[in-house]
């Protein structure tokens, strides 16, 4: 009993603590014991030797010897679609050094991106928490105590009345607003899977702020597969079937399947990129400029490269912007309730 406990435990532990700093840890070991001469296999027994990677590496070499790519065996072992997807180009070139590294690269910058965003966001966050318990203890505590000092006084007792009011109506459309987020976040992340692709595109596509995001992104994957496999020697027609059969994007995998309808009708790759409203416009002029194989791949990865550098700017962008403008909010507001709870002995003091 205590022992299928232990290994319960055990194994909740593993799946919780698989986190994407240890994801990236895996690839590193991995790809530093490829490099020394081990055998893929040889590799993942010495990583296995890590017991916070142990069930993830019997799990990848359980999916080998089963006679699955190793992207697959990823996937499988629930690592970022962004590392799967750099590990399914080994199927095409076989050089799994090369994608290894790559994939380290950006998953390590992905990493550290969201590490500036989370260590930026959390100062703010606290302070908005402590801002709020500031204006429940107002609430609860001093307001009341003010009606019961300013009874006698008609204007100061009014206005105490009013900052009541409004403190109330302020509380509550910050919880209702925070419960909405919440339940909207949630909901969305609930509902996705159910919903059919082409009802999330359009959701992307309808939602600004979302969709200037989503664009760039789905814009950046599908400019570095494509470059990726013209690197391979396979022609554009290959390229879109091997873009229709992945799963990590389901929203190239869905342009593709509409790419290859269109194009055995004789339409042009490029006007089918135009009509896709995630697709960036500048992608789909690069297919129409260039005829030549290798001018296009220089040309796609150069636009991924751009595009790479674009939103790690706008992520910068961002974070450097949270905080100033909360503590501009929040100190808007302490003004606010400072002055707030002034006003009613300056009435006092001028009707003595």
């Amino acid at each position: 009993m205590d022992l299928s406990v232990k290994q319960m435990l055990r194994r909740i532990r593993e799946r919780n603590e698989f986190a994407p700093k240890l994801q990236l840890v895996f690839l590193k070991r991995l790809y530093q014991l490829l490099k020394r001469g081990y055998s893929l296999n040889g590799a993942l027994e010495i990583v296995a030797w890590d017991e916070k990677l142990t069930g993830k590496t019997k799990t990848i070499r359980q999916c080998l010897y089963q006679g699955k790519h190793l992207d697959e065996a990823l996937a499988e072992a629930k690592f970022h679609r962004l590392i799967v997807m750099y590990i399914y180009f080994v199927r095409i070139n076989g050089d799994l050094l090369s994608s290894l590294k790559k994939s380290i690269h950006m998953f390590e910058q992905r990493l550290i991106r969201l590490e500036k965003f989370k260590r930026t966001s959390r100062y703010p966050l606290f302070l908005f928490i402590i801002f709020l318990i500031l204006l429940l203890i107002i609430r609860q505590s001093i307001l009341p105590s003010y009606i019961e000092i300013f009874r006698f006084h008609a204007q100061s007792h009014q206005t105490v009345l009013s900052m009541l009011f409004i403190f109330n109506l302020f509380i509550t459309a910050i919880l209702i607003g925070t419960f909405l987020t919440v339940i909207a976040f949630v909901g969305w992340k609930i509902m996705k899977e159910k919903l059919p692709l082409e009802t999330q595109i359009d959701f992307y596509t309808r939602t600004p702020l979302l969709r200037h995001y989503v664009r760039m992104q789905t814009s950046f994957y599908f400019a570095t597969y494509v470059g990726l496999f013209l690197k391979t020697g396979l022609s554009m027609k290959q390229i879109i079937e091997h873009l229709e059969k992945q799963e990590e994007f389901p929203i190239i995998r869905h342009y593709a399947s509409v790419m290859l309808q269109h194009l055995n009708k004789g339409q042009y790759l490029d006007t089918l990129l135009h009509s896709f409203p995630l697709i960036d416009p500048q992608l789909a002029d690069l297919f129409k400029k260039h005829n030549h194989i290798e001018a296009l791949e220089k040309d796609l990865a150069a636009f991924a490269d751009f595009l790479a550098e674009e939103l790690e700017y706008k992520t910068r962008r961002a974070i450097m912007f949270i905080q100033p403008a909360t503590f501009l909010l929040l100190g808007i507001f302490i003004i606010i309730i400072y002055v707030s709870l002034l006003w009613p002995m300056f009435q006092l003091l001028d009707s003595i």
